[in-house]
C-alpha cells in the first residue's frame, strides 16, 4: 500500500503530512505511535511534527509501506472514483438497496458499499456470478501481497462478499474458507490514575464535558454524537441511548459527578437539541472527539497508547475490578452476548500470573 508524504500547515506552524491510500486499521495504529501526531480534518491527513526524530520514527513505523513525498498541491484523495460497467453498476445498485431497505446504519452502508465497489473493479473479466472459490482465493492473495491488507480489512470485504452473495444473489458460498483466522486481541485501558490525569488536563469545559461523558458511562463515539439533549432522564438520573450498535436502545446509570458537570456545561453552552453540538448547530463530529482526545492524551502526558474507544474500556474494566456483576457490566455496555463482555476478565484476573518464576530460585547475579 502506498502512503503519501507531504508538508501541510497545522496551527500557524508546518507539519508533515500523513496520508495512505486507503484505510488500513494497522497502519494507522502505526502512525498514532509517532510521538505527537494527530488526525487533521481540514487536510484529511495525519500530522506529526516537521522534525528529524518525527521523520525518522515515521520512516522506521512504516518501513513495510511504500512512503511516497509530493508536494502540497498534489496530495491525492484517499482513494479514487471507481468507474463500472453497466452491468457492474446495476449489481451494485441492488447491493446498495438491499442493504437500505433492510435498514443497515449508515456506517455499515457506506462500508460495504465502498468494499463491493472494490471488489466489482475487478470483475471486468468475469462477472461476479461465474467467480469460483479459487478465484476468490487468488484474488485475495493478490490483494494482500500487493496491498498489504490487514485481518480486519480482510475480513470487511468477505463481510461484504457474503452479504451480496447471500442476501443479494441468494446464494450459498463457503466464505468461510478464505476467512483469516481471529485474532485474540486484549483490549487497551488506562488507569484510573491516567483517566483522572487525562480528564483534568483538558481546560475546555466542552472537551471535559465530552470526554468524562464517554468515561463515566461507557458510550461508544458513536452513541455521544447521537445523543439528544433530550435522552438525559434528569429525575430517575439516566441516559437513553438510542438505536447503539446493533440498533438497540439501553439506557446507561447517570453518575452525580457526571450530572453535575452537565449542569455546568449546559449553562455555559445553552445547546438546542443535540447533547453536543457543532458550529452549525448540526451534531459533533467523530474526527473532533478523535482530536480532543489526542491533545488531551499529549497534554495529560499519559504515555499508553490508547484510542477513544480506550476510555469505554477502561470503564468496563473498572466496574469488574470494582466487584460489579459481569451480566450488568454486558447490560450497561450494551453487548448482545455475554462473551463479548468476558474479554475484560482477562484483563482484571490477574490471579493465574500470581505463580513463582523459577528464575526466584536460582543463584543469579543481577
Amino acid at each position: 500500500m502506498k502512503i503519501f508524504i507531504f508538508p501541510v500547515e497545522s496551527k500557524h506552524q508546518k507539519q508533515i503530512g500523513i496520508r495512505t491510500e486507503k484505510f488500513d486499521s494497522d497502519c494507522n495504529a502505526l502512525i498514532k505511535k509517532i510521538p505527537r501526531s494527530h488526525w487533521n480534518p481540514a487536510t484529511k491527513s495525519w500530522c506529526i511534527p516537521y522534525e528529524k526524530d518525527s521523520w525518522k520514527q515515521c520512516q522506521e513505523n512504516l518501513s513495510a509501506y511504500q512512503l511516497i513525498q509530493v508536494d502540497t498541491g498534489s496530495a491525492p484523495e484517499k482513494s479514487r472514483e471507481i468507474i463500472l460497467t453497466l452491468d457492474l453498476q446495476a449489481e451494485y445498485d441492488a447491493y446498495y438497496t438491499q442493504l437500505y431497505v433492510q435498514r443497515y446504519s449508515l456506517n455499515t452502508i457506506r462500508t460495504y458499499c465502498s468494499s463491493f465497489k472494490y471488489f466489482l473493479s475487478s470483475c471486468k473479466a468475469k462477472h461476479p456470478k461465474d467467480w469460483t472459490l479459487d478465484d476468490f482465493k487468488a484474488w485475495i492473495r493478490s490483494e494482500i501481497e500487493k496491498n498489504k491488507w490487514s485481518e480486519a480489512y480482510q475480513n470487511t470485504i468477505i463481510n461484504a462478499l457474503k452479504f451480496y452473495f447471500e442476501k443479494v444473489r441468494k446464494e450459498t458460498r463457503a466464505f468461510w474458507e478464505i476467512t483469516p483466522r481471529k485474532v485474540h486481541k486484549l483490549p487497551g485501558t488506562l488507569s484510573g490514575e491516567e483517566v483522572l490525569k487525562l480528564l483534568s488536563s483538558t481546560d475546555n469545559l466542552k472537551h471535559r464535558t465530552i470526554l468524562t461523558a464517554i468515561y463515566a458511562c461507557g458510550l461508544r463515539i458513536s452513541e455521544v454524537i447521537n445523543l439528544r439533549k433530550a435522552d438525559i432522564d434528569w429525575n430517575q438520573k439516566r441516559l437513553f441511548i438510542k438505536a447503539g450498535k446493533g440498533k438497540k436502545d439501553r439506557y446507561v446509570v447517570l453518575p452525580e459527578k457526571l450530572a453535575l458537570l452537565l449542569q455546568e456545561y449546559f449553562k455555559a453552552y445553552p445547546v438546542q437539541y443535540w447533547f453536543v453540538e457543532s458550529t452549525d448547530g448540526g451534531p459533533y463530529s467523530a474526527r473532533s472527539i478523535q482530536a480532543v482526545f489526542h491533545r488531551a492524551l499529549e497534554k495529560a502526558k499519559v504515555e499508553a497508547y490508547a484510542t477513544v474507544h480506550t476510555l469505554r474500556h477502561s470503564y468496563a474494566t473498572h466496574l469488574l475490578e470494582a466487584g460489579v456483576d459481569l451480566r450488568q457490566i454486558q447490560k450497561a455496555l450494551g453487548h448482545e452476548s455475554l462473551k463479548t463482555t468476558e474479554i475484560y476478565t482477562h484483563l482484571t484476573d490477574t490471579n493465574k500470573f500470581r505463580f513463582r518464576s523459577p528464575i526466584d530460585d536460582m543463584n543469579i547475579r543481577i
